[in-house]
């Protein structure tokens, strides 16, 4: 389980089963052959992010993002955000509601909303990921899903 602070709460981010893995890797396939090159170069940055590299990553996820079907990157959130709890004092609450597709804190925007997906993305997809990565750059060239 992941655990992690973002905005001054603390988060925990659950497995998601290898089903949902396989239908979320199914959605956000499309996103990869133009991140890929994108998190090459910043990996290849050195120890620290540049902004120059976060700004070329960003620009091919937000058109990705934007060509997206309403019901896929629904999905993608949804799935995601489903696995995600927050702590209130003792106990951990479900950050979303998934039989009525709403969030359960008013303070979570867009920006944290999508923070929390990617973490989840990060911790269940990324070994996957990574592979694609390191085979991509064995051979020269990004690797394609």
């Amino acid at each position: 389980m992941l655990e992690f602070e973002l905005n001054g709460h603390a988060y925990r981010a659950g497995k998601l089963s290898a089903f949902q893995q396989l239908h979320l890797s199914r959605k956000i396939a499309p996103l990869l052959p133009k991140l890929l090159p994108a998190f090459a170069q910043i990996a290849d940055g050195g120890s620290g992010l540049h902004l120059p590299a976060l700004a070329e990553a960003l620009g091919p996820l937000a058109h990705s993002l934007a060509e997206m079907p309403d019901a896929d990157c629904e999905y993608v959130y949804g799935v995601c955000l489903s696995v995600v709890s927050r702590q209130q004092g003792q106990s951990w609450t479900s950050v979303w509601n998934t039989p009525g597709k709403t969030l359960m804190f008013d303070d979570i925007d867009l920006p944290v909303m999508t923070q929390l997906v990617v973490k989840v993305i990060t911790d269940n997809l990324g070994p996957f990921m990574q592979g694609l990565l390191v085979k991509g750059q064995a051979t020269g060239s990004p690797a394609q899903p």
